[in-house]
């Protein structure tokens, strides 16, 4: 079976940790910040075109998925329908697709966006306003998961 994990959550919400400790299958986690530093040679670069991270994140589910019998995790901030739809349109072969969606309070965030590595900061009136775009899945996209996970991860 084929298995799709997706962590959805606000920079500094613990999707890494989240992943680190609370998944305890054996799994391949496939991060949107990993492969940036692929691509830019730094964490703090970002791509002009952010299609071109998301598309070797796909790339790399389906070639994993292809060979089957693969626990997948996608750690990024995944903030809404659109940005999710836009996996779930292009991965092939999930069986199973659970998306996990990770909240803690804006005053946390910030206080653990200065916690991690300097090239990872990011800068606050950005955190802010992603927070504004932070939404649950509407109707129609519930049905494309076979679990949601809503965890209060203060």
């Amino acid at each position: 079976m084929n298995k799709l994990i997706i962590l959805a959550g606000l920079p500094g919400t613990g999707k890494s940790f989240y992943e680190k400790n609370y998944i305890k299958e054996e799994h391949v986690t496939i991060s949107s910040d990993e492969i940036r530093l692929k691509i830019t040679g730094s964490y703090d670069k970002m791509c002009p075109d952010m299609s071109i991270v998301y598309n070797k994140m796909i790339e790399e589910v389906n070639e994993l998925f292809q060979k089957g019998n693969n626990t997948v995790v996608l750690d990024s901030t995944f903030l809404d329908e659109t940005r999710r739809l836009y996996f779930l349109d292009r991965i092939k072969n999930a069986d199973y697709i659970e998306l996990v969606m990770l909240h803690v309070s804006i005053d946390t965030i910030l206080k653990r966006n200065h916690r991690r590595i300097k090239e990872k900061w990011v800068p606050e009136d950005v955190i802010k306003e992603m927070a504004t775009r932070y939404k649950r899945p509407s109707n129609i996209e519930e049905k494309r998961y076979n679990l949601i996970k809503e965890i209060d991860f203060e």
